[in-house]
């Protein structure tokens, strides 16, 4: 299968879709144990799920009766299935989402702070990659222009093994700085 590319000034409700469809498959994959990469150098809370009547219970057991359901309480519950690693900019929008209890106060979720020139946005999982302008906050989802990428694994196999390679090798020089 080839990439899609996807501008969100096509339709307000692309970005916003296609995340949550790709963050569902996520939970309901439990073959795989690679770190799924969310690298973004903002990084929020926002609604990934609207549940008013409760159709995302079965993944969310535990919040099944919130009306709403927040990326991070996605990261918490994925991060019980397999590895979530976060690699941000300390800046004071994502410091203060890491301080979220549903990712700070998770031990399977682990976070690295990029230098403020890091500018890579994307989520990387051996699934799908997704790339391209979007940050991973409510504006970037639900708001700003942006032009995002979608990697399925057929027939991108090559490119998502390639940016694993990139992003743990990434990963290991930020935490060889602490």
């Amino acid at each position: 299968m080839l990439s899609r590319y996807i501008w969100s000034h096509e339709a307000v409700s692309l970005h916003k879709d296609l995340l949550a469809s790709c963050c569902s498959s996520l939970l309901l994959s439990t073959t795989s144990r690679q770190p799924v990469y969310f690298s973004s150098p903002w990084m929020s809370n926002f609604v990934l799920f609207a549940n008013p009547f409760n159709e995302w219970a079965g993944l969310f057991p535990d919040i099944a009766n919130q009306v709403e359901i927040h990326f991070a309480e996605f990261l918490k519950r994925l991060s019980s299935i397999r590895p979530v690693r976060l690699v941000l900019v300390a800046n004071p929008t994502s410091k203060a989402f890491v301080r979220i209890p549903a990712i700070e106060g998770t031990s399977t979720i682990e976070t690295r702070f990029a230098p403020d020139t890091y500018h890579e946005k994307g989520i990387l999982t051996d699934e799908f990659y997704i790339e391209g302008s979007m940050n991973l906050t409510y504006s970037g989802v639900h708001r700003n222009h942006e032009k995002i990428v979608f990697h399925p694994r057929v027939g991108n196999e090559d490119k998502i093994n390639l940016a694993y390679i990139q992003f743990n090798r990434f990963w290991k020089k930020l935490g060889e700085k602490r």
